[in-house]
C-alpha cells in the first residue's frame, strides 16, 4: 500500500454497527440492509454510554457515518446516549461496507454450493479477490484511504466490519494479508490516535 500521512489531529471512535438479522443469520450483508435485532439496539446502547464516559464535556465532535440503514440507526442511538443531541449525523458513501455482489444475503454454505471454489480463492487472497459483482479489500482500501487522508478533528465513525477492518489496517500500516483477517467484533469499539489503536 502506498504511504500517505494522516492529519495530526485526528482522534476517531471507530465503531461497527449493531448486530443485524443477517448478521444473526450468518448472512452476509454487504451494500443490502438489513435490521438491527434486538441485541444490535442493545450494542448501540453500550457504546454510546462507553463514549459519553470517555469523551469530556465539551468536546468539539463530529460523528459520521455509513449512509446505509444499520450504521445510521446505530449512529443515532449512540448520539442520544451522550450529550450530543444536537448534532447532526454526516454521511460519506466511502464509508459505506464492502460490496459482496452476488454473495448478498447468502451464507458461507449457500455461497460453496452456488459458487463453486470461489470461497476458497477468496480465503486464500482476500486482499485481491473480487466478489462476483462485488469488491475487494483492495478496492475498498482505495476509497477509505481517501476519506482517511482527508479525516481531522475529533469524530466518532460508524461503519461495518469489512471497511472497519480496512481503516484499522490502514491507520496501523498493518500488512495487507492481516487486515482482512482482522476481527470485526460488534460490542467494542477503537480509539484511534497519535497511530495507536486502543481497544474500548
Amino acid at each position: 500500500m502506498s504511504e500517505f500521512a494522516l492529519n495530526p489531529s485526528l482522534l476517531i471512535y471507530l465503531i461497527r454497527h449493531g448486530e443485524t438479522q443477517y448478521n444473526r443469520q450468518n448472512r452476509f450483508n454487504g451494500r443490502t440492509d438489513s435490521p438491527l435485532t434486538e441485541i444490535g439496539v442493545s450494542e448501540a446502547h453500550r457504546q454510546g454510554r462507553v463514549l459519553s464516559e470517555v469523551i469530556e464535556p465539551g468536546t468539539a465532535l463530529r460523528i459520521v457515518s455509513s449512509p446505509l440503514g444499520r450504521a445510521v440507526h446505530t449512529a443515532e442511538i449512540i448520539r442520544d446516549q451522550m450529550p450530543l443531541t444536537g448534532y447532526e449525523i454526516e454521511t460519506d458513501e466511502r464509508l459505506t461496507e464492502i460490496s459482496f455482489g452476488e454473495w448478498e444475503g447468502l451464507t458461507i454454505d449457500e455461497i460453496k454450493h452456488r459458487f463453486p471454489g470461489e470461497w476458497e480463492k477468496r480465503h486464500q487472497d482476500m486482499w485481491t479477490y473480487v466478489v462476483p459483482g462485488g469488491e475487494s479489500y483492495e478496492m475498498v482500501a482505495r476509497r477509505t484511504r481517501d476519506w482517511l487522508r482527508e479525516a481531522h478533528g475529533s469524530m466518532v465513525v460508524v461503519t461495518h466490519g469489512g471497511v472497519e477492518r480496512v481503516l484499522r489496517g490502514l491507520y496501523g500500516r498493518l500488512p495487507i494479508g492481516e487486515i482482512g483477517h482482522l476481527a470485526e467484533p460488534q460490542d467494542v469499539l477503537f480509539q484511534l490516535k497519535d497511530g495507536q489503536i486502543t481497544r474500548i
